[in-house]
């Protein structure tokens, strides 16, 4: 599944990751088949309680699955029937599965052509505040064995986007299903955990002319005698619950190709014209991963499918692969560079699923990196294969400093820690699993030498296809063609948060003027950070120096390390080359500002880690501000995308935490100052064939010059051309519109507003609509932005569309006041509107922008009490609390520093 949080206008956002909620009363009548009348014999042995490590209690586990389900998604509620195939280890009287909010109709168990009723009552799992275990309790025991259990259900679809749930587009209703993490159960009556690993028969009946969609292919369908169409599908290869997934309504679908396996598009109607990207970077990444993994693709079949409202991004059902449709439908005429990455990106993480996760599965949540983590490393790795110049691996480490930040908080979680409940199974899905998880793999890839990586990897996916497996077995694998103790670094990294800090020493003070090198490692923490316990790690360090003939690489633990340079005494010394290890470094300031002045000739990536590692020494309190503002003019004639996306990240960083209202005009001068020569250089319109990454660094460098530096020249060129896009979107490139439309909203007035509802009301491609409501977020004018908030409770917006709006709002520092106390005003009203934990990360993120005392304290005092009780929210407020303190005292140490800089400039 990718996780949203990763896309670059939401760096902040959490993953809001499927979850389950509670069930009601059931109602019990006689099963199909005859019961059995009740004989003497055996009492009724205890239920099993509920256990505390989130998994079912171990009463039976299943071996098939057949499914039948009725649905027509113009009707409220949907039914079904479930057939478990299962094995029972010993006699009991129970068996406890999970179901959420089904209305069950008869159970029954079958053993030995014997059919014996259940009576059923749920309770809470582990955690829980919704009850979504089934206890099926049967007149007499089942015996050890073989057993089959039928359960006849009904339900109405879900209203969170979770579970099976209906959408409508252009007056059609559509049924769609999103089960990851745990919400099979939402669906059909099943064993929700990734561990139960088997096959599935599925049959859906449908309206006529209603289309109905599975994992495998449709076998035949058979029409009934009221018209209606029973679809029969190929069983399935073994799948956890998870990943069981199907679709019904009248759709598009478009076919890329049939041979060896069919791989096509299915859109709601009218929109298969806008898949053609998809279906051509599909086609590629599918073939790369194939051979980078040497096992071709597993499945029968793959369909890319486009809906219109979903909760996550994407979602790696095998077969039948689910992405919202912003993601997917692109006009190829007109589509943005950062889309059209963005695309390749996501189908990639997704497929690389196919194998990472649906061949080879977690056999637990605790090891739900495996999937993610493991994903996002393999989308960069097939992406780059496929259009190298897309840069998808730089991209990632460049991001790598953003989840440092939070690796770095006391309330951070370990990337593999206990699993106990539904809560903590969501609270998984989050950036810690995917870019650290990645990174640490990357990490690893570089010390053992991609070769030898990828035969490891090969091992692994081969030694346990069809089955379940655990982070050991990949390291097993590793271990066993690298002759390395893998496990034994990776475990440093896996098992315990934090980030290490290598600590860089030099001196030429003996008599030939040779250079020594002294490398120790220590834990990096920000100001205002608790100490904590201490952590060690076991470092893979490569540093590159101008005293040193290529680069040096050493493993550093406990001990520091202490290294001759040679005859010559180094100017400079870069500590993380390529930022291949997942560490900051430590630098005094001198010798930063001379690296920096000295950085010509390493790469783009490694000037990006001179001003990241500077920022962070700042927040460390290590280094005065001053510094930070020494080294970036050394930069100001870069394009890098990655370096420019990084110095206005540190622009903005600094604005928000350190300048004073009172100094601000001074600071936007400075930055001005800063971005002025690459605007200049790359002006608003691109150069015939332009290099896209060029494309990109003008949208970073337009967005700075209107929103940090407030540059006049740039909001009033910006507004001329978002004019222009609004009378005809089609007058104004989109990567051009992108920017303009945005930075236009700031200064703009209540007319803006409406003009913006009409673009989105009308935009032909999802990619228009979603800029607009981004600009709709972006007004100063806090009426403006108030009426702008007010569409989250009507049903011009969808709920997945309101993160657009949110987000932009939280984006940009003058909304943000405007969007808390619209909050607060409105809670009770977003609560109705945002039905169970669905939603509630996006408004607790503007809590985590707080950064004085006053707001954090008055954040914590708003939010504590409203989401308590609301699953899988704790840790992501504790995150934005704590991310709040910590600029509260960044804020209190280094202001005065920045004051005194921008005056006496």
């Amino acid at each position: 599944m990718t996780w949203e949080g990763r896309a670059a206008f939401a760096a902040a956002a959490m993953v809001l990751a499927g979850a389950c909620g509670g069930g009601a009363a059931h109602v019990v009548v006689a099963p199909p088949e005859t019961p059995s009348p009740p004989q003497s014999g055996p009492a009724i042995d205890p239920l099993p309680p509920v256990r505390d490590d989130g998994h079912l209690p171990a009463t039976a586990a299943p071996r098939r699955y057949a499914l039948s389900l009725h649905i027509d998604p113009s009707l409220p509620r949907f039914s079904g029937s479930t057939r478990i195939e299962v094995d029972v280890p010993e006699p009991t009287s129970h068996v406890v599965l999970n179901a959420l909010d089904l209305h069950v109709v008869s159970a029954a168990a079958t053993v030995g052509g014997e059919t014996i009723a259940a009576t059923t009552s749920t309770r809470a799992g582990h955690g829980g505040w919704k009850a979504d275990e089934l206890v099926l309790t049967f007149a007499r025991p089942l015996p050890a064995g073989q057993a089959r259990i039928d359960v006849d259900y009904d339900a109405a679809f879900g209203d969170e986007l979770k579970g099976l749930y209906r959408v409508e587009d252009s007056g059609r209703r559509y049924a769609f299903t999103q089960f990851e993490a745990a919400d099979a159960r939402r669906a059909f009556p099943c064993f929700d955990e990734p561990g139960f690993k088997t096959p599935y028969e599925v049959t859906i009946t449908t309206p006529a002319a209603t289309m109905a969609l599975a994992n495998t292919p449709e076998t035949g369908s058979t029409v009934l005698a009221d018209g209606s169409i029973e679809h029969h599908f190929a069983p399935s290869p073994p799948l956890p619950s998870y990943l069981v997934a199907f679709a019904v309504g009248e759709f598009d679908i478009v076919e890329w190709q049939k041979e060896p396996f069919s791989i096509r598009a299915v859109t709601t109607k009218g929109h298969g014209t806008m898949t053609g990207l998809a279906l051509e970077a599909a086609a590629a990444l599918v073939a790369k991963l194939g051979d980078y993994f040497a096992f071709p693709y597993p499945y029968a079949k793959l369909d890319l499918v486009a809906v219109p409202d979903f909760g996550g991004g994407a979602m790696e059902n095998p077969g039948l692969v689910t992405f919202r449709d912003s993601l997917l439908l692109l006009d190829p005429r007109r589509a943005t560079t950062a889309s059209r990455r963005a695309l390749a990106v996501v189908i990639a993480h997704e497929l690389a699923h196919q194998w990472l996760g649906d061949l080879v599965t977690m056999r637990w949540w605790d090891d739900v990196w495996l999937n993610e983590g493991f994903a996002t490393w393999a989308e960069a790795k097939v992406v780059d294969a496929w259009r190298p110049s897309f840069g998808a691996t730089l991209d990632q480490i460049a991001g790598v400093q953003g989840v440092m930040d939070t690796d770095a908080m006391k309330s951070a979680r370990a990337v593999r820690e206990p699993v106990r409940s539904r809560s903590e199974a969501e609270e998984a899905f989050d950036g810690i699993t995917y870019d650290k998880g990645a990174a640490v793999l990357r990490m690893i890839e570089s010390w053992l030498g991609p070769d030898v990586f990828r035969r490891g990897v090969q091992r692994y996916l081969h030694e346990n296809a069809w089955k379940t497996a655990t982070a050991h077995d990949l390291f097993d694998a590793l271990d066993y063609v690298s002759t390395q103790r893998v496990e034994k670094l990776a475990n440093g990294f896996l098992d315990q948060p934090g980030v290490p800090e290598v600590n860089v020493r030099w001196s030429c003070d003996g008599p030939s003027g040779a250079g020594r090198l002294v490398l120790s490692a220590s834990e990096w923490r920000p100001v205002g950070s608790d100490a904590g316990k201490p952590r060690d790690w076991m470092l893979p360090v490569c540093v590159e120096s101008d005293a040193l003939k290529g680069r040096s690489c050493f493993t550093l633990g406990r001990e520091p390390i202490t290294r001759d340079l040679g005859g010559a005494c180094p100017t400079w010394i870069y500590p993380n080359a390529d930022l291949a290890g997942y560490y900051r470094f430590a630098l005094d300031g001198p010798r930063l500002v001379a690296l920096a002045r000295n950085a010509r000739g390493l790469s783009p990536l490694d000037r990006l880690g001179i001003v990241s590692n500077a920022w962070a020494e700042v927040r460390r309190g290590a280094i005065d501000p001053s510094v930070v503002f020494d080294i970036l003019p050394a930069f100001d004639h870069e394009l890098s995308r990655h370096l420019v996306s990084q110095i206005a990240g540190t622009l903005q960083a600094i604005d928000n935490s350190l300048v004073d209202d009172g100094d601000r005009d001074l600071y936007e001068r400075w930055v001005a100052a800063r971005m002025a020569p690459r605007e200049q250089s790359l002006g608003w319109e691109a150069s015939p064939n332009e290099d896209e990454d060029r494309t990109i660094a003008r949208r970073t460098v337009l967005w700075t010059m209107g929103e940090i530096a407030r540059d006049p020249g740039t909001l009033e060129e910006a507004d001329s051309r978002a004019r222009m896009w609004l009378r005809d979107p089609t007058s104004v490139p989109e990567d051009v519109a992108a920017v303009a439309l945005p930075l236009a909203s700031l200064g703009a007035g209540a007319a803006r507003l409406h003009q913006l509802r009409a673009a989105a009301a009308h935009a032909r491609a999802p990619e228009d609509r979603i800029l607009a409501i981004r600009a709709m977020g972006a007004f100063d004018d806090p009426d403006v932005l108030r009426k702008a908030l007010d569409l989250a409770f009507t049903d011009e917006l969808k709920l997945s569309e309101l993160r657009y709006l949110f987000g932009s709002a939280n984006g940009h520092q003058r909304a943000r006041s405007t969007l808390f106390a619209w909050e607060k005003e409105n809670w009770d009203r977003l609560r109705a509107r945002l039905p169970g934990e669905f939603g509630i990360g996006m408004l607790i993120d503007v809590a985590g922008s707080m950064c004085t005392r006053a707001d954090r304290d008055d954040a914590r005092d708003f939010f504590a009490p409203r989401v308590q009780g609301i699953e899988g929210t704790k840790r992501h407020l504790d995150e934005a609390l704590e991310a709040a303190g910590l600029c509260v005292a960044l804020r209190e140490e280094g202001a005065q520093a920045v004051t005194h800089f921008l005056k006496r400039r």
